[in-house]
């Protein structure tokens, strides 16, 4: 078990009433193991009691405002996960309270500038008292860390480097509030020097302008000659590459080299729906850079919460059901051979993939002991590793195969 004191629960899922704290509460009852004794959390207290009777959990009432309840939230398990975002908003309160009473957390955040926050406020102190800290436990950014945490691995094995990494998704989806929501938050709060940081997830790091310049995030269309066609920028690439860093530097810093050559470079691209040209490409890569021109405006944001998504709304079940979520990760080795990762993770990105894998972190994370000295603000393969690859291959329904090609 995680530490010695007697906690009323081993696993607490808080923000269980939104779209996708439903849907994680509702995997957790499929999928927990005979005794483990989870329950759900969220401030409106109606909905959660319809929500734990209708699926045998305890309940706890906590509002994010209410410091004392949160505490006593944290307090009272072993592991915490969190729904609830935009968690620059909704977000510190919880992982302060789980950081002051060593309880493992996991999230689904996608938010940088907030990872940021955390990092600085509790990777020592977690690390001393072997709290496991994981946000980005969903699809931001667990695939991306899961294909370089395997290719690095083999790398590792021979002796060798990973000297690049290019992942190209294939996705088809719906977009919630929440995550909504959260794109908004960022594009209001954060500067564009920080969006821009590549190193924004190692604090410290002094970003030389060569490191900038080498390290700049896609911005135009380019021919994916593993595939044979164009491909666009993927629009969550600049999240995925900081998290990606972050394993990097976690590892040397640990001692345990992730593989990764010096001038390591990752990048994210993501398949057009309208054909293998050049001109489908630059379509999807002029959307994406209209919609970020409008999300860094007022009137832009307004617009987006106007006609999109509001929080607790998400796709219909026939989105859901027809979601696509697939991606190729071709590694290129110091010994100038070439390896694939290859992902396919059933369902709907933001909405089934990305529920499979926090349950599943959180579930990993109820096994884990308190070692004091091993914990910290971690990533997903950083804090398991080996256990959640194995756990999401267990699933039947997220594949993780290595191919050398």
């Amino acid at each position: 078990m995680i530490d010695p004191v007697d906690r009323r629960f081993d696993l607490v899922l808080f923000g269980a009433t939104g779209f996708t704290g439903q849907r994680a509460a509702r995997r957790l009852a499929a999928v927990r193991p005979d005794g483990l004794r989870v329950a759900l959390a969220g401030r409106r207290e109606a909905p959660l009691r319809e929500l734990a009777e209708a699926l045998g959990m305890d309940m706890i009432v906590a509002d994010v405002g209410d410091p004392a309840a949160v505490d006593a939230m944290a307090r009272s398990t072993r592991v915490l996960l969190s729904t609830a975002g935009p968690f620059a908003i909704h977000g510190d309160p919880v992982v302060d309270a789980c950081a002051a009473a060593s309880t493992h957390y996991a999230d689904l955040t996608g938010e940088v500038p907030w990872m940021r926050r955390v990092i600085e406020r509790h990777h020592g102190a977690a690390t001393r008292s072997g709290a496991l800290l994981v946000p980005a436990s969903g699809f931001d950014s667990a695939p991306a860390d899961l294909a370089v945490y395997l290719a690095a691995d083999v790398a590792a094995q021979e002796g060798l480097q990973l000297e690049s990494g290019r992942t190209v998704y294939r996705l088809r989806g719906g977009l919630n509030g929440g995550t909504l929501a959260s794109v908004l938050h960022i594009f209001e709060s954060a500067t564009p020097r920080e969006l821009a940081d590549p190193f924004a997830l190692i604090p410290g790091h002094e970003c030389t302008s060569e490191e900038r310049r080498q390290q700049r995030d896609p911005q135009w269309p380019e021919f994916d000659e593993v595939g044979g066609r164009w491909v666009a920028p993927f629009f969550m690439g600049p999240i995925n590459r900081r998290v990606v860093q972050r394993s990097a530097h976690l590892r040397a810093e640990r001692g345990a080299p992730m593989a990764l050559g010096g001038g390591f470079r990752y990048d994210e691209f993501q398949s057009v729906s309208s054909g293998r040209g050049w001109l489908a490409a630059r379509t999807t890569t002029l959307t994406l850079g209209a919609g970020q021109a409008l999300l860094s405006t007022a009137v832009g944001r307004a617009l987006f919460r106007r006609f999109g998504p509001a929080p607790g709304e998400g796709p219909s079940e026939r989105v859901l059901s027809g979601g696509v979520t697939r991606s190729s990760t071709h590694f290129a080795l110091s010994d100038g051979r070439r390896i694939e990762v290859r992902q396919d993770m059933r369902g709907d990105p933001g909405n089934a993939a990305t529920v499979r894998i926090l349950v599943e972190t959180g579930l990993a994370l109820a096994e884990r002991p308190l070692v004091p000295g091993e914990g910290g603000v971690l990533t997903p393969t950083t804090a398991l590793g080996a256990e959640l690859v194995r756990r999401l291959r267990a699933t039947g329904e997220h594949s993780l195969e290595v191919v050398e090609r």
